[in-house]
C-alpha cells in the first residue's frame, strides 16, 4: 500500500493543474451518486475482488472513487462550481465548522494511534465515505427533484430488500450463499461467518441480515427508511405512491422483527413519535387557523410520555424494546463495556485514532473476538471527548437546521423532506447508542448534506419572494421622471 502513495499524489497534482473552463462534469456527479447509493444499500460489501496486497474492490468503491475524483475535477476546473458550493456550505456556518473541527480531530488522533498504518487506512475510508459524501450531497440535493428521486429510490430498494429478507428467513441463509462467482469470493473467516448466517445463542432463532454484515445493520437500514415512508404516506403525493408507502411500513416492521434486533423496533417507534411533532410544526405554519394543530402540539408531551410508557407496560412492546431473557447477555455485555471504557477515557480523553476503539477497550465476546457494541464508546475511544461532541453535535445540528426550515419558511413539497430527514437523523443518534457498526454511516452524512442543501433552497426561495415587483404606478412615475 505505501507504494500507491506516489500514484495518488500524481493524480492529485494532475487534478489541481487542470485549466479552468466550462467542462466540469457536474451532471455526471448526480448519476454516479445514485449508483453509489444503490451499491451502498443493495450490494453485500463483503463480495469483492480481492487482489493480493491491495484493498478489496467492492462495488461501493467502484462508484465511490470515481465520484470523489470527478467532484475534485469540478472543484479544480470550475470557478462557478466553487462559488455555488461555497454558498451552500455557508448557508449554515455552524454545521460546516462542526464538520471541519471533526476532520481536524480525526487527523490529529493519527499521531496518538498504536497502529498508525491501520489508523491511516481507516482515516482515509472515513474521509471518503463520510466527509466527501456530505460535501457531494450538499451539491446534488440542491437540484429540483433530486431529493424526491433519492427518497423514492431508497424506499424501493428497502422494499426489495424486505422481500429478500423474507426469502432469506425461509431459506435460513442468505440466498446468494453457494452461488457466488469465484472472482467475488473473499477467503476470509469473517466473510464465511456472514454467509453461514447468525442466530441468537439463547433462543436459536435465525436472524435475517439481508445484504448487511449483521442483522443489526440490516435493522438499522430499515429503521432509517421508516420516516420517509411515513412522510410519503401523509404528504400530497399520488395515491399510488401513498398506498405503496403505507404498505411498506408494516412490511419493514415485520422484517425488522425477523432480524430480532431491538434497535430497529425502537427506530420504527421513534419515527412515528418524532414525525408527529414535525408534522404539527409544519401544519401550524401552513394552517394558522387550524384547531387540530395546536391541540396536537399541546398534547405532544402526553403523546411522547404515553409512547415511552408503552415500552415498559405493554408486554410485547416491552420485550421488543428492552428485551427479555434472551437478550440478557447482550445487555450485560454493553454494561460491562461501559464500565471498562470509562477509566480508559479518563486516562486519555483525546482519543486513540480512527479504528482503534475496540482494541483500546479490549473487550472480547465468548468466541474470543474483540468487539465493541456502542458507537458512543467507539467515538469516545477513537476521537476523544472533543470528537464525540463534534460528531453528535453535527447530527443534532442537522436536526435543528431541519426544524428551523419548517418553522421559518413556507416551503414547497420537496423541501418538506427535511421532516423525515430530521427524524431519520434522530433515529441514527439513538441507534448509535447500541450499535457500533459504521456500514450505514454514509447514509447519515447524505441526509446531513440533504438538510443543508434543502435549507439553502428554502432560504433562497424566501429571499426571492420578499423582493416584490414594482407596481404599475411606480413604473409610470419612473418613466415620467426619465
Amino acid at each position: 500500500m505505501p507504494f500507491t502513495l506516489p500514484i495518488a499524489l500524481a493524480g492529485g497534482l494532475i487534478i489541481w493543474a487542470l485549466p479552468s473552463g466550462d467542462y466540469a462534469p457536474t451532471r455526471v456527479l448526480g448519476h454516479i451518486f445514485i449508483g453509489y447509493c444503490i451499491a451502498l444499500v443493495m450490494w453485500p460489501n463483503y463480495l469483492a475482488i480481492a487482489l493480493p496486497s491491495l484493498p478489496w474492490v467492492t462495488l461501493l468503491r467502484v462508484f465511490g472513487v470515481p465520484l470523489i475524483v470527478l467532484f475534485l475535477v469540478c472543484i479544480s476546473s470550475s470557478g462557478n462550481f466553487r462559488l455555488h458550493l461555497a454558498d451552500i456550505i455557508r448557508s449554515d456556518s455552524a454545521m460546516w465548522r462542526l464538520l471541519a473541527g471533526l476532520v481536524v480531530v480525526q487527523t490529529g488522533t493519527i499521531l496518538l494511534a498504536d497502529d498508525i498504518g491501520n489508523t491511516i487506512n481507516r482515516y482515509i475510508l472515513v474521509q471518503m465515505n463520510l466527509t466527501a459524501i456530505f460535501i457531494v450531497s450538499c451539491f446534488v440535493f440542491v437540484r429540483r427533484g433530486f431529493g424526491e428521486l433519492w427518497v423514492g429510490l431508497f424506499l424501493v430498494m428497502c422494499a426489495i430488500l424486505c422481500v429478500v429478507g423474507i426469502w432469506e428467513w425461509r431459506l435460513q441463509r442468505v440466498p446468494w450463499a453457494g452461488h457466488i462467482p469465484s472472482f467475488l469470493r473473499v477467503q476470509d473467516e469473517t466473510v464465511l461467518k456472514i454467509l453461514r448466517g447468525s442466530a441468537r445463542a439463547a433462543s436459536g432463532i435465525y436472524r435475517v441480515q439481508g445484504p448487511a454484515t449483521t442483522p443489526l445493520g440490516f435493522a438499522e437500514l430499515l429503521g432509517l427508511a421508516v420516516p420517509f415512508a411515513v412522510h410519503m404516506m401523509v404528504e400530497q403525493y399520488r395515491w399510488l405512491a401513498r398506498v405503496a408507502a403505507a404498505a411498506f411500513i408494516p412490511l419493514a416492521i415485520f422484517v425488522i422483527l425477523l432480524t430480532d434486533s431491538r434497535l430497529g423496533v425502537v427506530a420504527a417507534l421513534a419515527s412515528v413519535l418524532f414525525y408527529i411533532l414535525g408534522w404539527a410544526l409544519l401544519r401550524r405554519r401552513q394552517f394558522k387557523n387550524s384547531l387540530l394543530v395546536p391541540a396536537i402540539l399541546l398534547a405532544y408531551p402526553s403523546i411522547l410520555i404515553a409512547g415511552v410508557a408503552s415500552t415498559f407496560f405493554v408486554g410485547r412492546i416491552r420485550a421488543e424494546v428492552w428485551g427479555n431473557g434472551a437478550q440478557t447477555a447482550s445487555n450485560d455485555a454493553r454494561v460491562e463495556q461501559w464500565e471498562m471504557a470509562i477509566p480508559i477515557i479518563l486516562r486519555n480523553p483525546f482519543g486513540r485514532g480512527t479504528g482503534q476503539g475496540a482494541d483500546a477497550l479490549g473487550w472480547a465476546n465468548q468466541a474470543g473476538t474483540i468487539s465493541i457494541d456502542s458507537y458512543y464508546l467507539s467515538v469516545l475511544l477513537e476521537w476523544g471527548v472533543i470528537g464525540f461532541l463534534l460528531f453528535y453535535g453535527l447530527m443534532l445540528r442537522g436536526v435543528w437546521v431541519a426544524g428551523m426550515i419548517v418553522v421559518k419558511h413556507q416551503v414547497e413539497r420537496e423541501v418538506r423532506l427535511v421532516i423525515p430527514l430530521a427524524v431519520a437523523l434522530l433515529n441514527f443518534v439513538i441507534i448509535k447508542s447500541v450499535l457500533s457498526q459504521d456500514a450505514n454511516h454514509p447514509l447519515a452524512f447524505m441526509m446531513l448534506g440533504a438538510v443543508l442543501a434543502l435549507g439553502y433552497r428554502a432560504a433562497k426561495t424566501s429571499a426571492e419572494s420578499d423582493i416584490k415587483p414594482p407596481t404599475l404606478a411606480a413604473t409610470a412615475m419612473a418613466k415620467a421622471a426619465r
